[in-house]
């Protein structure tokens, strides 16, 4: 039975959570290529209108995350203001800041687009490194003491629990990998 215990590692469960943390974080490729061709068929019409739509392209991606909460308006519903006051108001307005306010507003979208990605990406490696760190001792000590028991359990041969293990691994080891990172934000209390 001891060959058993030293031949399953509780690392099995964890599985790849940067690659997790990142498929969550950001669109799917399919989404990705609608944006990729709403954008480019967008370039085809006036600068405000590809504005526009890059804005609402870069909501998408940044907001991927959180599709299923409310969406709170912020700077790009503001700016998607500016860009309809610009086409659809006075032609003083629209003489002169139609060009400049599209291509700062581009701008901060496509900035605003490729933080969130890199973001995303730095923090998926980062949660993988350190999960990979782990041993099994420390990954035992994160969990509670039922998820303990069960994991103790499957490191004996039992595969009973093994999805739902899974599963709270998985969680367990997110978390401690990013306790650190939130308590520097103040996200996280203790």
């Amino acid at each position: 039975m001891s060959d058993t215990i030293q031949q399953r590692s509780l690392r099995q469960l964890v599985g790849p959570v940067g690659a997790d943390y990142r498929r969550r974080a950001l669109p799917p490729g399919w989404v990705w290529a609608v944006l990729a061709a709403i954008v480019t068929a967008a370039c085809l019409t006036a600068l405000p209108a590809t504005a526009a739509v890059f804005l609402v392209a870069s909501a998408v991606v940044v907001y991927w995350p959180r599709r299923d909460q409310a969406l709170v308006p912020g700077w790009r519903m503001l700016a998607l203001a500016v860009l309809a006051v610009m086409v659809w108001g006075p032609d003083v307005i629209a003489l002169w800041f139609e060009h400049g306010a599209a291509v700062a507003l581009l701008t901060l979208a496509s900035l605003s687009i490729l933080t969130h990605v890199r973001r995303s990406w730095a923090l998926s490696q980062q949660l993988q490194h350190r999960a990979d760190a782990l041993d099994d001792q420390q990954l035992l000590a994160l969990l509670p003491d039922d998820a303990a028991q069960m994991a103790k359990q499957w490191r004996a041969g039992d595969d009973r629990h093994a999805p739902e293990l899974a599963v709270v691994m998985h969680l367990a080891v997110m978390h401690a990998a990013l306790a650190p990172r939130m308590r520097g934000q103040g996200m996280l209390a203790g």
